[in-house]
């Protein structure tokens, strides 16, 4: 669990089995591992469907939040006595007609379509934006700035950053930016990534510095650096956003929502989308992005919130 959500929360955590996305080489999300996955511990996700039927029951909550997460949407699906519940993720942007959307993956779009409408049955949607869209009534659907952490708001961002910011999901995407950075030794490279093992803080030359993982110390980076480069997670776009950072954006493979994240940002201006880690053409970002209009939008975050729990709670009565 992460440090900052176990430290914003101000009640004990229950952590519960669920799924999980399984990689090949560290790298690419391999679909049939991953379903193999699925059906291997289908015992362990049942039992944690009851878990949550138990907790729903001894907490007895006014409306339940539900951060896209599979197994809590299949129990809004199948227990017919329960509280309300509002889906919230910016997933549910796919089933919106104002979202992206490019031939190249059409297919996925559908597959996507049909999951995240699982993920939003019998739910009311919250779904998270980068940019303002209309909200869907009949879809019980409305469109929010992304929720983000208070941390990022207590910072100053720097415009005059010397060093070029890397988050990488997997590690197996390592040796790419050991690469670029022996031929490029000039510029100065900090990257995060989740490999085992490895110490806190790695310096590879004087010019690449590996870190693990650690979402506050990452933060603070962003807001001194120059460029951030990531794997087109919609959080991290997000912060970035925030602190009028350019992106860099290399999905991780065979991961359709991040590929349309990070298409989804470049059409937005908010950066370069990518297949791999060629940071030469980070030449081709500015120093910094305009965003006021962005920040407007996320300062609307709370109100939106308030009124779709409201709005979810009123649909069910």
């Amino acid at each position: 669990m992460p440090a900052f959500f176990a430290s914003a929360m101000k009640m004990p955590v229950r952590q519960l089995p669920t799924l999980e996305f399984r990689y090949k080489h560290n790298r690419s999300v391999s679909y049939a591992a991953t379903l193999l996955g699925v059906f291997g511990n289908l015992p362990k996700y049942v039992r944690t469907l009851g878990q949550i039927a138990g907790i729903v029951r001894e907490a007895k909550p006014d409306v339940i939040l539900n951060f896209f997460e599979p197994l809590a949407a299949v129990y809004a699906l199948l227990w017919p006595s329960r509280p309300p519940v509002l889906a919230i993720g910016h997933q549910f942007m796919f089933q919106h007609p104002g979202y992206f959307r490019t031939p190249r993956f059409w297919k996925q779009h559908l597959s996507m379509r049909a999951y995240t409408w699982l993920l939003g049955a019998r739910a009311s949607k919250l779904a998270l934006s980068l940019y303002e869209a209309p909200d869907l009534p009949k879809k019980r659907l409305i469109v929010g700035p992304p929720i983000l952490r208070k941390q990022l708001f207590q910072l100053e961002s720097k415009p005059d950053g010397d060093f070029v910011l890397i988050y990488l999901l997997n590690h197996g995407y390592a040796q790419q930016i050991i690469e670029w950075s022996s031929r490029n030794p000039g510029i100065r490279l900090h990257c995060f990534y989740d490999k085992p093992d490895a110490p806190p803080v790695f310096e590879h030359s004087p010019a690449l510095t590996f870190h693990g993982l650690d979402g506050e110390k990452f933060l603070k980076m962003m807001a001194e650096c120059r460029h951030v480069v990531c794997t087109a997670g919609f959080e991290s776009v997000s912060e970035a956003a925030w602190l009028g950072k350019p992106l860099f954006l290399v999905p991780v493979e065979n991961h359709v929502e991040q590929q349309v994240n990070a298409l989804d940002a470049q059409q937005s201006g908010l950066g370069i989308a990518s297949n791999n880690f060629d940071l030469d053409r980070l030449a081709q970002l500015p120093d910094r992005l305009s965003s006021g209009k962005f920040c407007n939008w996320v300062g609307r975050a709370p109100e939106t919130i308030i009124a779709a729990i409201q709005r979810a709670t009123d649909s069910e009565r």
